[in-house]
């Protein structure tokens, strides 16, 4: 398991060698109560949403996606998204318009990269970041790129690879001690409540863990799914204590030389 863990690292590592970021766009962005299109006219290529301030959800096909301050997601060419605030809340977020390219031997240009590509980081996927940190970088990005001197946009595309590098950084960091907690809170709600309809998005939304990503790491750090556990424990009867081997995440995880991961 854990070769499979530096495998997969070490192709994100090759993957980020060949990518060039282009930003092409950046705006501040604000959503209500009712659901708002996220600037459907930069479907064509990669979008980064960074939430500001208040509470909201994000809307992704099937899927929805709990927001908050601190939250960034970034989307594939092609997705639709929608977001909606929560009654009490504005969502103020930036958004970021880019393209991921690749170089092509054959014709000897760069070409975007296709919508799916397993190996790019974090695509798809909710990630948390310290709030005032987002909140500084978002600015600077947005006044250099809409700025008349190309010595500033220049600047603000520095700046957003910066971002990039950060959120790429603490993906690839491992999971500390607060994700740690977060998959035994996961684990320790259902042995209590195994006898009632648990599912995953109930439990992603108490761990502030995205779905895919919860599934992925109940799996990887306890050797069986959520559901597999869940089964186990209906046939046994009671809270069985030692069903799982439980393992450090932080081992399994954590790369040399790099700052731990901070969740929330």
């Amino acid at each position: 398991m854990e070769r499979n863990v530096e495998q997969r690292e070490a192709l994100i590592l090759q993957a980020l060698d060949e990518i060039w970021f282009k930003l092409r766009d950046a705006a501040p962005f604000a959503a209500v109560v009712d659901h708002s299109q996220v600037r459907p006219e930069w479907e064509s290529d990669c979008r980064l949403i960074a939430v500001t301030g208040g509470q909201g959800k994000l809307i992704t096909g099937d899927r929805q996606i709990p927001l908050k301050s601190g939250m960034v997601y970034m989307s594939a060419p092609g997705e639709k998204l929608r977001v909606c605030a929560d009654s009490a809340y504005r969502l103020e977020m930036y958004l970021f318009r880019f393209q991921a390219l690749v170089p092509d031997a054959h014709e000897g240009a760069a070409l975007q990269l296709p919508r799916r590509m397993a190996d790019f980081p974090l695509l798809g996927e909710p990630t948390p970041y310290p709030a005032s940190a987002l909140i500084s970088l978002c600015k600077t990005i947005c006044v250099c790129r809409n700025s008349l001197d190309p010595l500033e946009r220049f600047r603000g595309q520095a700046v957003f690879e910066d971002l990039l590098h950060r959120l790429f950084k603490e993906s690839m960091s491992g999971t500390d001690q607060e994700l740690d907690a977060a998959l035994e809170t996961v684990r320790t709600y259902i042995e209590q409540h195994y006898e009632k309809e648990l599912t995953v998005k109930k439990l992603a939304e108490m761990s502030r863990i995205s779905p895919r990503h919860l599934m992925r790491l109940f799996k990887e750090n306890y050797g069986m799914t959520i559901g597999e556990y869940t089964k186990e424990l209906k046939r046994a009867g009671k809270r069985p204590t030692n069903i799982l081997a439980r393992s450090s995440l932080g081992e399994r995880y954590r790369m040399p030389d790099t700052a731990s991961h901070r969740f929330g």
